[in-house]
């Protein structure tokens, strides 16, 4: 009997000790594979974008100034910042925003797009009509790390109706001419 209890846990601890080892084999796997992919050269360059306005002409959005109607999240934002400048390490883009955004007139849009104080660098913020950014309905001036736009200005008139757009959050590096990381999220505009 007594032997049996010893089998068992001897089982136990083996079955414990090769589910560690796994998991250790698999961290090791990923890690390696993460590590030899930032050297990869095939991985395309991120180049400077350049927008067309509504008036036709042409202009990089990293030429942009600071957004001066961009509202601070939290007054304690830059201490919020600085704790948790180790959460958003590399080139990840920390998400805030309402996917609803809404318009009375078809012009001026009541939203909440943000660059989240979790991000250590400045972003801009453009909105295009569709994925293949054809027609650009907003462009944001660059914003700090906790602040966000909750109102903007159409670049096109949009009629009543609900209308599904791109917004595409761009980050960028301190010399504000290299774009760091980009992701686009389908906004909903409604005019009601």
């Amino acid at each position: 009997m007594a032997e049996e209890k010893k089998d068992s846990k001897s089982k136990v601890i083996i079955i414990i000790l090769l589910i560690v080892i796994i998991l250790l084999i698999g961290g090791g796997v990923t890690a390696f594979v993460i590590l030899s992919n930032n050297g990869n050269s095939d991985q395309p360059e991120i180049t400077s974008p350049v927008i067309t306005t509504a008036d036709g002409q042409t202009k990089n959005p990293l030429a942009l100034d600071y957004d001066n109607s961009a509202v601070a999240l939290d007054e304690n934002g830059l201490e919020k910042q600085l704790e948790n400048l180790q959460k958003n390490a590399g080139n990840n883009i920390s998400l805030e925003y309402r996917n609803e955004v809404v318009s009375e007139d078809g012009k001026v849009f009541k939203c909440y797009l943000a660059n989240s104080e979790l991000n250590t660098e400045d972003m801009f913020i453009a909105i295009f009509t569709d994925s293949d950014m054809t027609e650009q309905v907003y462009l944001s001036g660059l914003l700090r790390p906790g602040t966000s736009i909750q109102e903007f200005q159409s670049e096109i008139p949009f009629e009543t109706g609900e209308y599904s757009v791109v917004a595409m959050f761009t980050s960028v590096s301190d010399d504000h001419e290299t774009m760091t990381s980009q992701i686009a999220v389908e906004l909903k505009l409604t005019v009601q």
